[in-house]
């Protein structure tokens, strides 16, 4: 049996708190002025829905979402002095993004060995406009990565829904390339096994 893996297109992203609708990030029509320069708030409304929209695919979790983006912004008050330019500040929020991601799934490992875990709602992860199938494709994915580790989640939603590029796969997860193929390998191979060994591409 042959499945399709779920785009970012068919998932609905959680939108950051104040924001609006949630947007890819434009990739090449804004002004590279000094990152350092702009007024925090400024910045929020500029990355706050691409931080919301990596969250979202990561953890899969509408609650925990609003955790991490503050988490993010947190750190933007002191880490985003040192960037030159604004191309360079969206490297770092999808950095520290992954990273706050990272530790929300570890706290909710422990939470799920003492069965304290919120029960997880992935049905509602799916876009208004996904058909039934596909909506339950999306559920039985997240299901099948909660149970492998957050790094092997997050290398392989990176890869797969995300869509990032292998090596940027690894630059963000702060692995090597071999690593990062360890860790995607890893949880394709459960996530086929949930989805009853379908076929994917590369």
């Amino acid at each position: 049996m042959s499945h399709r893996l779920p785009s970012s297109a068919a998932l609905r992203v959680v939108p950051a708190p104040g924001s609006g609708q949630v947007l890819d990030f434009p990739k090449s029509d804004l002004p590279l002025e000094s990152a350092a320069d702009i007024p925090l708030e400024d910045l929020y409304k500029r990355f706050a829905p691409y931080v919301a929209a990596i969250a979202s695919r990561i953890l899969g979790r509408e609650s925990e979402v609003e955790d991490v983006v503050q988490d993010v912004f947190i750190a933007a008050l002191g880490g985003l002095k040192k960037r030159d330019q604004l191309l360079q500040a969206k490297s770092w929020f999808a950095t520290v993004t992954v990273r706050s991601s990272m530790r929300k799934l570890r706290v909710r490992s422990l939470w799920n060995v003492f069965d304290l875990a919120e029960p997880p709602q992935y049905e509602r992860l799916s876009d208004a406009a996904a058909g039934p199938e596909e909506r339950r494709m999306i559920a039985e994915v997240y299901r099948a990565l909660d149970g492998v580790s957050p790094k092997e989640r997050v290398a392989w939603v990176l890869r797969y829904v995300q869509g990032e590029s292998l090596e940027e796969t690894a630059t963000l997860c702060g692995c090597s390339l071999a690593t990062a193929k360890r860790r995607i390998a890893a949880a394709h191979a459960v996530v086929k096994r949930r989805l009853d060994g379908g076929a994917y591409g590369p």
